[in-house]
């Protein structure tokens, strides 16, 4: 009965948040100028969540090869001022004010030394928050120099990749930005770099936590170190800080390295970020190095999208979103997630107990 419960829920949830999927498609299709055109090669998945005016079958990438024959070129004025406005409403902003090393901070620096050498430089990383700072504060120039795992997701990528690269681009700078938590996955591979002598850089960022479970789990710890510039309090933003399975016992990065004869290196205060930075990457490009980064431990990535919203409502740094919120920003959002809790109690719970009631399981 559990099972068939929450297959129904997730069924559900579903159909709840399709309804919420491309809502300016769905507009330009009611007026007849536009539509959701959805690429599948298994007949069954067309329409099962999302509705599409237009569904193509068959291989994606055949498919979207002869369509582009057919695009005509323009010179897409209404797309750019809306990249730029949205630029302009959630920029990629921190406090620098911190006794703490901001993650940030430590991928732009990492930006600022390797930048007149983009095309020697290749990223790679594993997946969470640090996946996402590295998107933000790092400007890659050229193809195939950073590699992630973006739709997959698959934490403890960053390392072998890097290997990975190495071997193909020995001549390359080759760096893994990654988090403790999905550096953790694959650590012994560390072992393969030093026993070959792949020389790759392992960026750590340390905040002790995997962070970006926690930040989707629960609260925000405020604190007057954060970069969220509001009262230091206790924000329950989504899920009431229930946490689970999200701290971590890391062992000490440095001497795991140096267990495994790899050069290693700790940061622990901003003021010793460039020359520490300079270090990490000065070192022999034939021989692995890793770099632990002890981070702020409140720090988000921002802009972000609350559970069951549009994107047109994505959360900027200071807790804001476009258009502005009232001004007593910790008494609407509060509100705005309880009325998201009880819209979504509305649409489920009627189905649910329905199921219950019906249910013939053991």
């Amino acid at each position: 009965m559990v099972s068939v419960l929450s297959f129904t829920l997730q069924l559900l949830i579903d159909k709840f948040l399709s309804i919420a999927f491309a809502p300016a498609a769905r507009a330009a299709a009611m007026q007849g100028k536009g539509g959701i055109i959805h690429f599948e090669i298994l007949p069954k998945n067309v329409n099962k969540v999302v509705d599409a005016q237009i569904p193509v079958l068959g291989n994606v990438v055949t498919n979207l090869v002869s369509l582009v024959p057919l695009i005509n070129s323009s010179p897409r004025t209404q797309w750019f001022n809306d990249i730029k406005s949205w630029k302009e409403a959630y920029p990629f902003t921190y406090s620098k004010e911190s006794t703490m090393v901001k993650p940030q901070a430590v991928i732009e620096e990492l930006d600022r030394l390797t930048a007149d050498r983009k095309e020697d430089v290749i990223i790679t990383t594993g997946v969470g928050q640090h996946q996402m700072w590295a998107a933000q504060h790092f400007r890659w120039r050229h193809p195939r120099t950073m590699i992630t795992s973006g739709g997959l997701g698959t934490m403890g990528f960053g390392l072998p990749g890097a290997i990975g690269a190495k071997i193909a681009a020995p001549e390359k700078i080759v760096v893994d930005i990654d988090g403790d938590a999905s550096f953790s996955m694959t650590a012994m591979e560390l072992q393969t770099a030093s026993q070959y002598g792949v020389g790759i850089k392992v960026l750590i960022l340390n905040n002790d936590y995997q962070g970006m479970v926690v930040q989707w789990q629960g609260a925000f710890s405020l604190s007057q170190s954060s970069s969220i510039s509001v009262d230091a309090v206790h924000t329950d933003l989504f899920y009431d800080a229930r946490y689970s399975h999200t701290v971590n016992k890391n062992p000490d990065f440095v001497k795991l390295a140096e267990a495994m004869n790899v050069k290693a290196l700790r940061l622990t205060d901003p003021a010793d970020l460039p020359a520490k930075m300079k270090e990490f990457l000065e070192y022999d490009n034939t021989k692995p190095i890793v770099m632990e980064c002890l981070i702020e431990q409140n720090e988000h990535v921002f802009p972000m999208v609350r559970p069951l919203f549009f994107l047109s409502r994505a959360i900027n740094s200071q807790l804001r979103r476009f258009p502005p919120e009232k001004p007593s920003m910790r008494a609407s959002y509060t509100q705005n997630s309880a009325q998201n809790r009880k819209q979504m109690r509305r649409h489920l719970l009627p189905h649910v107990g329905d199921l219950v009631h019906k249910s013939t399981l053991p």
